[in-house]
């Protein structure tokens, strides 16, 4: 019996497994990976390691992620940036995307920019 968990939403076998769940408690429930984990009796780590694996914490990096959003959808990296959970700067997105060959950009040339330059603006 969890405190913040409703038992009928935590599967019986390995709950920080599963990516509905997971996705369910971070997203819809708003509960940190450090609730998760204390309320499932397991580490943070255990918790967070499938999150970003299952794409659920952290969503621009998980390649399927992307390449559903970008090759398969035609979103840009501005509007998957945008998207609820990404949280994240559109750069990055471009970073990662780079990064699993769904852009002919080279992730080691993207750049954030210089603060220098943003004066100039």
């Amino acid at each position: 019996m969890t405190f913040r968990l409703p038992d009928e939403r935590v599967p019986e076998t390995e709950p920080w497994r599963d990516r509905e769940f997971l996705r369910w408690a971070y997203h819809e429930s708003g509960l940190s990976p450090r609730t998760i984990a204390y309320e499932l009796g397991v580490s943070k780590s255990r918790v967070t390691v499938h999150m970003e694996r299952l794409g659920v914490l952290r969503p621009w990096r998980h390649e399927d992620t992307l390449r559903r959003l970008h090759a398969e959808k035609g979103l840009s990296a501005d509007e998957i940036a945008a998207r609820d959970g990404f949280d994240c700067s559109p750069t990055t997105v471009r970073k990662y995307l780079a990064r699993y060959g769904l852009t002919d950009e080279n992730a080691d040339e993207v750049s954030y920019g210089r603060l220098d330059e943003l004066n100039s603006v």
